[in-house]
């Protein structure tokens, strides 16, 4: 099930813990759950300097590294989805003894280091499966009318790069049914949570209650994704049953860099055991690489530097798009359609959804594998499926092809369905070369010099990709880890582990508050003119907190700026929120500004103070992978409750 059994190493660190608590109960008092060791060790990839600091976090070469009993990383994709975990002690020896677990596909008999993401409802909407487990229910064990009555979702998380995000955001099941996205979300995400306790129940007896309290969660996130979609997910996880201050969210690129950053040189493909590198770490302090997560959905490009203390240091804003492995779906259909006729597959879709999910999950398998060698590439086409080509085609779908002049693309023979080398590659090359484009694009225009690029994700395992990469950046190491479907998974938990492992952030968007100022006819347009108690103000100002393409450190807050109080009865202060691509946006309302949200400071009431010369000077900062603000109370010079809303 797992990498290695985990019972032994989990009780002894279970006991080992408890047993350490009742000898010091003060000692442990504001930390029940965690360890301080004071302790200089060396594991097979190099040395690790630690000194207890208590609470929370061990302090390690100047980094804090998280001490809960156990750190579990959910990554959500959009193909499929999984979980791995970590122990504190495992991680003391070795921080890449993480443990990840085997999911059996009833559909295809095979096991996948992740399950689908994917989620089925009963006809009243609550939560029957998730997985291969729901997709093997909703093909192999519902009737086609019972069909109708069951929601099943599938790839689903493209809905939150593509659409505006809310609270009342709708999904559409495979056969156009609604249920809100925040539901599905945080039913995969229950699913998921419940699927791992139940596993570690097995494994290890911890009292009732303990495992929530051992545990702390962290979900994996696209880097392209705004503010928005993180607080949706935390909301999703928080529904799921996941406590908000449990939870961390990890940057898909930022984890598979933090894996592959602890991976020794032979647990890569496309490294040299004589090249002048450690001979334990993958890279050694002052190298700069890419790291390309090619995901399902979206493709993630971030650039680090590996620092002197071995943290790592953001070189340009993370970047990508909608160019994941699904897009090649898409061509797959467009090319089926273009052979027998429009819409066909669109038809087999909502009729017979069984087999046009049986049909793309093997593509799916075939495209990952195709080699740039392969004469072809033989699919096994559902009956049904064969059936309603010919119905619509009046005739067989050997002889259409041969009366369209393209069996030198395609072929069909019973139940086997022929692509050739050239038209394959057709159809993986266009979104390949988008990628490559990319890739060349952010060294170029940020003149980087990196000495390696690394590209994880399930997509990374396709030979023409990598070939590709290979003839486009000939003076460049292209590395893959041997599991790279799992290395943000993995480089998730170490991230839980590690809060402080990126040490600086290059920012991908403008951000600031829309205020009002002084009107001055020399700066400002006539139209944002207004009057407010005798006052001429200007209107729409977009008040910069933090810039774009500016480099962050990670924990330090920016410079305040002053938002006064209007009214001696106010008791919140609502602060609108824009986010912006570009460095100087001028108005909230121009081109290129989006809004994010309300932000809201709630106000103490004090006597004898005045509300009309109160202001609270607010402060944006960064702390991991999720805008924090501080709010800081004229009145007392105290910092004050705020409170995000992005999803409405």
């Amino acid at each position: 099930m797992g990498n290695k059994p985990m019972k032994q190493r989990l009780t002894a660190t279970k006991k080992r813990i408890t047993n350490r608590l009742s000898k010091a109960p003060n000692e442990y008092a504001n930390a029940s759950n965690y360890e301080a060791t004071s302790v200089s060790t060396n594991s097979d990839h190099g040395l690790y300097e630690r000194l207890a600091v208590g609470g929370h976090y061990e302090e390690i070469r100047n980094l804090r590294i998280r001490q809960d009993l156990f750190v579990v990383a959910l990554d959500i994709g959009t193909s499929s989805s999984g979980y791995a975990i970590s122990s504190y002690d495992s991680y003391k020896r070795d921080p890449l003894q993480i443990s990840t677990f085997s999911w059996k596909s009833r559909t295809d008999g095979f096991q996948h280091f992740k399950t689908l993401s994917a989620v089925l409802l009963n006809p009243s909407g609550e939560l029957h499966s998730i997985g291969y487990d729901a997709e093997y229910h909703y093909i192999n064990s519902l009737q086609e009318e019972e069909r109708q009555q069951w929601f099943y979702f599938q790839n689903f998380k493209m809905m939150l790069y593509t659409h505006q995000i809310s609270r009342d955001l709708i999904l559409h099941d495979v056969k156009g049914k609604p249920q809100k996205a925040l539901k599905i979300f945080a039913f995969i995400i229950q699913g998921l949570r419940e699927d791992f306790t139940t596993r570690l129940a097995e494994q290890i007896i911890l009292g009732e209650g303990a495992v929530d309290e051992d545990i702390h969660w962290v979900i994996t996130v696209p880097a392209i994704w705004d503010e928005k979609a993180k607080q949706f997910m935390r909301e999703a996880a928080r529904q799921a049953g996941i406590l908000n201050d449990r939870l961390s969210i990890a940057l898909e690129p930022e984890a598979a860099a933090l894996y592959c950053r602890f991976l020794p040189v032979e647990k890569l493909t496309g490294s040299s055991q004589d090249e002048e590198i450690s001979q334990l770490k993958t890279f050694s302090p002052g190298a700069q690489y890419l790291i390309v997560d090619l995901g399902g959905g979206t493709v993630d490009i971030t650039a680090h530097e590996i620092l002197p203390n071995g943290a790592l240091r953001e070189i340009v804003a993370a970047s990508g798009g909608n160019w994941g492995s699904l897009v090649i779906n898409d061509e797959f259909i467009n090319l089926i359609e273009d052979l027998t006729g429009t819409d066909i597959m669109k038809f087999i879709k909502e009729n017979h959804p069984d087999d046009f999910l049986t049909f793309m999950s093997v593509f799916e398998n075939k495209k990952r594998v195709f080699s740039k060698d392969d004469d072809r590439v033989i699919l096994h086409v559902p009956q049904s499926i064969r059936d309603i080509m010919c119905e619509r085609l009046g005739k067989s779908v050997e002889d259409h092809i041969e009366e369209i002049d393209r069996a030198q693309e395609v072929k069909f023979q019973r139940d086997k369905m022929y692509i050739y080398n050239e038209a394959f590659t057709k159809l993986l090359s266009g979104t390949i070369e988008k990628i490559v484009l990319h890739v060349t694009a952010v060294i170029v225009s940020n003149k980087l010099k990196v000495d390696s690029i690394v590209l994880v994700g399930g997509f990374a395992e396709c030979d023409l990709l990598k070939s590709t990469f290979r003839t486009s950046f000939p003076d460049t190491r292209i590395l893959v880890p041997e599991d790279p479907v799992l290395a943000v998974l993995k480089g998730a938990v170490l991230c839980g582990r590690n809060p402080q492992i990126l040490q600086t952030r290059v920012c991908r968007y403008t951000y600031g508050i829309c205020t009002t100022v002084d009107f001055d006819e020399k700066y400002y347009t006539p139209d944002k003119k207004i009057h407010i108690g005798g006052n001429t103000l200007a209107r729409d100002i977009f008040n910069i907190h933090i810039k774009a393409n500016e480099t962050v450190h990670i924990g330090q807050k920016g410079t305040p700026k002053k938002y006064y109080l209007n009214r001696d009865d106010q008791d919140q202060l609502d602060l609108e929120i824009y986010a912006s691509t570009k460095t100087k946006p001028k108005y909230t309302t121009e081109d290129g500004v989006f809004y994010l949200g309300i932000l809201v400071i709630k106000i103490p009431q004090m006597a004898a103070v005045c509300n009309k010369s109160r202001y609270f000077s607010v402060s944006f900062l960064l702390d991991g992978t999720e805008m924090e603000v501080e709010a800081v109370d004229s009145a007392t010079n105290e910092t004050t409750g705020v409170k995000f809303d992005f999803i409405g």
